[in-house]
């Protein structure tokens, strides 16, 4: 099968985080038994200039697949139809909801060849954000009856009723799990002391991720932490206001802040940490949640991701956003020594194991692209 696969960006992007990762994720794993075109931008997010040393503005085949990373401008509808009669694909692929996505979805919306990942995007947290610009755009689409002729891609139950709720009309919505990096086999030599607690938190510094509510959170906690932010710096107000509850908070805790950085060395600071914070307003999976749960850190979240049953299976904890909650599981995390911390590291890579094993991706993707 022939897939044309359009996203908003591609690797070595890693700036807009979990898309990039879904996408990157999925070319892998289906690369080696379908023919992929990949079409993507020639630079990360909010970059001014292409990636160094690429071609820009045609195809090339490498590492098993087709890319073609296109410059500023030159996404035009007219290319996007070039495209898509060149290629010839049996299935096209949407990496979002939104952007630059108008485009395939005028293309060739009525062809009953488009399979559409929304990744979140029609939660209900997610389209708080900017809401105007997004309630004229799906009620444009809902006029052109598209949702009749594309395929959903949903990443499981809670994102299908999204889905619903926004296109009641719908005719066709297939779950298939995302694509996560693999489960370390070995932990880290990592260790904890009591009364030790280094957190993590990893995400876009956009108001969703919540970064601003961990923020708080550790101005009101009265024991020394050590923070380490890995952020990738999207909406230059929301980031200020963060930057300068830090300024305040280096005062009373240890903070090291990574600002873009780039994927590949997240990992190490990964697995040094005692605990992954993540306080956010909707995830449809949570690449960042699986990456730390993968390499063996308990994650602290909030209750709006699928992630559930976290204390039960010693991986962490899902809360409401609550303050006081937070507070109250920090603590315990703190005064928590090396054996237990230990444990709950086991039940974080169980719980990524567990994943994989009940996923049965092959089965679903192939129930996503063939049927």
């Amino acid at each position: 099968m022939k897939i044309l696969i359009f996203c908003d960006w591609f690797e070595p992007a890693y700036k807009a985080g979990g898309p990039v990762r879904s996408i990157v994720n999925l070319v892998n794993f289906l690369k080696p038994d379908h023919e992929l075109f990949v079409f993507t931008s020639d630079r990360d997010l909010n970059d001014q200039g292409p990636f160094p040393g690429i071609q820009t503005d045609g195809w090339k085949y490498a590492n098993g697949f087709n890319l073609y990373y296109y410059s500023p401008g030159s996404m035009t509808l007219k290319k996007v139809k070039q495209i898509i009669r060149d290629v010839s694909p049996d299935r096209i692929y949407l990496n979002s909801m939104f952007s630059n996505m108008i485009l395939p979805l005028l293309a060739a919306g009525r062809s009953g060849k488009i399979v559409l990942a929304p990744r979140g995007m029609l939660k209900e947290s997610a389209l708080a954000v900017k809401p105007i610009r997004k309630y004229f755009y799906l009620h444009f689409l809902k006029l052109l009856n598209l949702e009749q002729y594309i395929r959903f891609h949903s990443s499981g139950p809670d994102e299908t009723r999204s889905i619903y709720r926004i296109f009641p009309k719908a005719s066709s919505i297939i779950e298939a799990p995302n694509l996560p990096v693999s489960v370390e086999p070995i932990l880290s030599s990592a260790t904890k002391e009591v009364g030790e607690l280094k957190l993590i938190f990893v995400g876009r510094m956009q108001s969703i991720k919540n970064l601003h509510f961990l923020l708080d959170l550790l101005l009101e906690y009265p024991k020394q932490i050590e923070l380490t932010t890995v952020a990738t710096s999207e909406d230059p107000n929301y980031a200020r206001e963060c930057k300068d509850l830090i300024d305040k908070l280096r005062a009373k805790h240890q903070i090291n802040l990574y600002i873009d950085l780039p994927h590949p060395r997240i990992k190490t600071l990964l697995e040094q940490a005692h605990l992954f914070v993540l306080p956010t307003l909707g995830e449809s999976f949570g690449h960042a949640i699986f990456e730390a749960l993968a390499v063996g850190c308990p994650v602290l979240i909030s209750n709006q991701t699928p992630w559930i049953n976290l204390a039960e299976q010693k991986a962490g904890c899902e809360l409401p956003l609550e303050i006081s909650l937070f507070l109250e599981k920090l603590n315990e995390f703190q005064a928590m020594g090396n054996e237990t911390w230990q444990q709950y590291r086991q039940g974080a890579r169980s719980a990524a194991e567990s994943y994989i094993r009940q996923a049965n991706f092959s089965e679903k993707y192939k129930n996503l692209f063939h049927l």
